[in-house]
Formats: C-alpha cells, sequence, structure tokens
C-alpha cells in the first residue's frame, strides 16, 4: 500500500518541484540575509513585513530577511547607524532629530510607512471636547516627556489655543487610568491604539488628529545607512518591492495578515494587532502624498516635519528634505 501511494505521489511531487523552480529562479540561489529592526515590537505597521517573509515575497527578491522587535525607534537608528542591522523601521522625525543632534549625515529614510501622526487629543464621551479650542479650560493630564517633545505648544499655536487656560497635570505613569477615573478631562495620545484602548472601557469622543491640524511629524519609516545604500542598491529595491507586494495583500485579507502575525509573534494580542491592520490605511498617507504610491513621501511633509522639530522641538537648522529621504528605491 505504502509503495502505490509513493508511486501515485511521486509525478506530482516533481511537478511541484519544477513550478517553485520556475516560478521564482531566486529561490535556487543563495539568498542575501538582511537584518531588520523594527521600531517597537511587532505592530500592525509592521503586517507588510511578515507578510512578505511568510509569503516568499523577499525570496523572489533574492532576500533572506530576519526580522528582530525594536525597543522605540531611538535603539532602532542607532542600531542601523552601527552596523548591527541593515535595515531599520523608525521614525522620520526621530531620525531627522538624531542625525542633527549627533552632526551625522550617514542615515537616510527610503519609504514613508506612517505619514500621517496619529498623535491626538483623546477625551471621554461628554467632555465637550469636540475641536481644538475646546481644551481651554479643561485639565490635561501627561507626562513631562511628552511636554519635552513641543508639538502639544505646536498644536495649541496652530489653532489659537490659549494654553495659560489650560490645567495642565503632570503623571508619570498612568495618564489613560486618570482619564478613565475623572481626573482629568483629556490626554495627548495616538487615537490608535490608545484611544481605542480607552474606547474599550468607556466611550469617548472622536480623537482630534494633530495632523488634521496643521501639525504633523512623519512617523514609521523604512532606514538605511547611506554607505549600505550605495553598495546594496538591489537589496533596497527588492527589499521594497517586497513589502509593497506584502502590503497590497495585507489590505486585501486583513484576517489573513494577523494569522501571519501571530504564527510569527505568538505572544502578540491578535485583537490589538489586528485592530491596527484595519485603521492603518487612514495614517499611511497625507493629503499631499494621497494617490502616490505606498512609501512615496511629498516634500512638503517632510519640509513640515523639519520645521515644526526646529521651532517646538530645539532641532538644529540646516536640514533639507534630501538629507533624510530618498524615495527613487520605490517600485516604479
Amino acid at each position: 500500500m505504502m509503495n502505490k501511494f509513493m508511486r501515485a505521489a511521486a509525478p506530482l511531487a516533481a511537478l511541484a518541484m519544477m513550478g517553485a523552480v520556475s516560478l521564482s529562479p531566486a529561490l535556487a540561489q543563495d539568498l542575501k540575509k538582511v537584518h531588520l529592526r523594527l521600531a517597537y515590537i511587532t505592530g500592525g505597521v509592521d503586517a507588510p513585513m511578515f507578510v512578505a517573509a511568510a509569503k516568499g515575497y523577499f525570496k523572489e527578491q533574492g532576500l533572506d530577511v530576519e526580522i528582530v522587535d525594536g525597543n522605540g525607534s531611538t535603539g532602532t537608528i542607532q542600531a542601523v547607524g552601527s552596523g548591527d542591522f541593515d535595515i531599520g523601521i523608525a521614525g522620520l522625525g526621530a531620525t531627522a532629530q538624531a542625525q542633527q543632534a549627533s552632526g551625522a549625515n550617514d542615515i537616510i529614510a527610503v519609504a514613508g510607512l506612517l505619514q500621517k501622526d496619529p498623535s491626538s487629543i483623546v477625551s471621554l464621551k461628554g467632555s465637550g471636547i469636540l475641536k481644538p479650542k475646546d481644551i481651554e479650560g479643561k485639565r490635561f493630564g501627561t507626562d513631562a516627556g511628552n511636554l519635552q517633545d513641543g508639538m502639544i505648544t505646536a498644536f495649541a499655536e496652530a489653532n489659537g489655543i490659549d494654553m495659560s487656560k489650560v490645567e495642565t497635570i503632570i503623571i508619570n505613569t498612568g495618564e489613560q487610568v486618570a482619564l478613565l477615573k475623572g481626573d482629568i478631562d483629556f490626554v495627548n495620545v495616538w487615537a490608535n491604539p490608545d484611544g481605542d484602548k480607552i474606547g474599550k472601557i468607556k466611550p469617548i469622543e472622536t480623537p482630534i488628529l494633530f495632523a488634521d491640524y496643521g501639525v504633523n511629524i512623519l512617523g514609521s519609516s523604512v532606514i538605511v545607512r547611506k554607505d549600505y545604500l550605495a553598495k546594496n542598491p538591489d537589496v533596497v529595491r527588492g527589499f521594497l518591492a517586497a513589502i509593497t507586494k506584502g502590503k497590497a495583500d495585507v489590505d486585501k485579507d486583513p484576517e489573513g495578515a494577523a494569522d501571519i502575525i501571530m504564527a510569527a509573534r505568538p505572544d502578540s494580542d491578535r485583537e490589538i494587532i489586528l485592530g491596527e491592520i484595519k485603521v492603518m490605511p487612514n495614517y499611511r498617507q497625507t493629503a499631499a502624498s494621497k494617490g502616490k504610491p505606498f512609501g512615496w513621501i511629498a516634500p512638503e511633509d517632510i519640509q513640515q516635519t523639519i520645521s515644526l522639530l526646529e521651532k517646538y522641538s530645539g532641532m538644529k537648522p540646516g536640514l533639507t528634505p534630501a538629507l533624510i529621504y530618498d524615495g527613487s528605491y520605490l517600485p516604479q
């Protein structure tokens, strides 16, 4: 019985092997090892990378990509800058600040994954905070670090808000808990996933996105060292082509993308991952980049990021968009 089964299966196995080779010649070659470090622990923004790995899109480009979680954009920028990782995912604003602070010019972004900043004002239902000026006369709970980045000040100035009329309460840990308890009236957090998490416990007003009111800092981007890019242009092109293909699959099948992430990161919360995947299209592009290919960043958005960081975060002047972004490696 076993021999009969093996004889019947042999032709099918041979055909499958022939199909695999003809489908992707790169699979028969040595794959180029690429070390990728994410900005944080795996989230919905990272789905295109995991889909590209699981479905063989990296292999089609001759790449063997190892995906490692990060602990913040700063750590990833340092890891890529030191050569410990070939490619990283980090905030473009954070990359700009890090380079200016160190006086370096060795890292560049080649694609923007999260271009619309999800920073927002989040308040509970019934707070009366429906538009920017409504935060006047209200209690703002925040940690000191959030104030230091200057973006709440930028938001206030852009929208004619008098911050002297806002009671600011420094809460080093647990500002979201304080909001739920009613000790404060609003927080400045990401609309997703932070606002979603709050909303699951108590209803919230529609988050007031900074990006919709004149203050947008470009977020998660694909970064590489410039010397690595010069030596490995085809690797970077192949990587971007693979995640572009992965992104298309994520859009078509969010549930399947969540399953792929859970297979790679079984300790993740599938509900949170899926929620992030589903809202990600809201943040992938700005009004200036809408209709452009995945990953393409508008020069005016980069300039706004630079200008905001110089004015409100103390970043040294002199940076230009061309020094921190090159979109020529994206699929045409």
